[in-house]
Formats: C-alpha cells, structure tokens, sequence
C-alpha cells in the first residue's frame, strides 16, 4: 500500500471502471456503464491527487508495475451521522478480487484515518451490491442509514455501514501492513 501519484491516475481510473462495469452490471444502467469515459475520470482523479481536494486522500495496492486496488478516504459528508471519516471509494481489479487486497486496502484506509485523529467511518454501498454487503458485513459493521444515489439518471438505493471504533476494525481484519 502506499499514497496515490499524479502518475497513477490513469491506471486509478481504469481499476475503478473496470469495477464498475463488473460489480455494478445489472445494478447501474447499463448504457451508464458502458459510456464510462476513464481519460475524464483519470482527470479528475489527477485533480483530486493534485490538490488532496477537501481533505480526500487516495493509497493504492500495486503488483508489480500494475496498480490492482485504489482506495479513497476523507471525512464524512453525511454530516447527519455521528461518523468522523467516510472510506469514500475502494475498487479492485475484478481479476484481483478475493485475494484479500480489499481487506488490505480497507485496513490501510482505517489506519490513514486513525493517524489523523479520526477513529470511526462509514462506508456507502448500492443495496444491490451484495458482494460488497457481505464484505462489510464479515468486518463487524453495523448497518447506519439508508438513502438513495442516483447514477445515469436512475436513483439507485444505497445503504450505510459504519465502524465506531477503527482501532477495533483494523484488529479484527487481521492485517498488518
């Protein structure tokens, strides 16, 4: 694990479209999916890396000379719950998932937090995502609130996890970086 670089942009933007498309087909439109520009979101990627806009830091999982897992963490925007930080993104190469580089990057992103002086998260997945519940679900969270999230113009329902006690969390993954 280490910090994003301007250069990883690019490879950034490809782990989280090629997520996308694999994680949410059937969930997101379709037509949404398949018009990801990944050049836009490689630029928006490279201004957030640029600037650590609004206090949002971005580590990446590499293998080699391939970045294989991204993770993005800053504080939490749903100001209506009583969590400091949000693990705002975290996205694996599909030919990478389940080889524990999620559980690595999820406790790479808690540790980011704690030395901050933030102790707790939340973390916003679709309801449908049901690959990605379990996942959060065998990390001990507990389900926090529930709204909706619209992407491609169809508001998809989304639901909340939230871990109050980070130091707890990264404990119980097991992992040590």
């Amino acid at each position: 694990m280490r910090h994003a670089r301007i250069e990883d942009a690019d490879e950034i933007a490809r782990v989280r479209a090629e997520s996308w498309r694999a994680a949410y087909r059937g969930i997101v439109p379709d037509d949404y999916l398949d018009a990801i520009d990944v050049s836009e979101w490689a630029q928006r990627q490279r201004r957030n890396i640029e600037s650590q806009s609004a206090g949002i830091v971005s580590l990446v999982a590499d293998d080699g000379d391939l970045i294989v897992g991204w993770v993005a963490l800053g504080p939490n925007w749903m100001t209506d719950l009583p969590y400091a930080g949000e693990l705002c993104a975290i996205y694996l190469r599909p030919s990478h998932w389940r080889r524990g580089i999620g559980k690595h990057l999820m406790t790479a992103a808690a540790q980011s937090l704690i030395e901050r002086g933030v102790n707790s998260m939340i973390l916003r997945v679709l309801t449908e995502n049901r690959p990605a519940r379990r996942y959060c679900e065998s990390l001990g969270d507990s389900l926090v609130s529930e709204h909706t999230y619209t992407i491609g113009g169809v508001s998809l329902p989304e639901i909340a996890y939230g871990w109050p006690d980070l130091p707890d969390l990264t404990a119980r993954a097991g992992v040590s970086e």
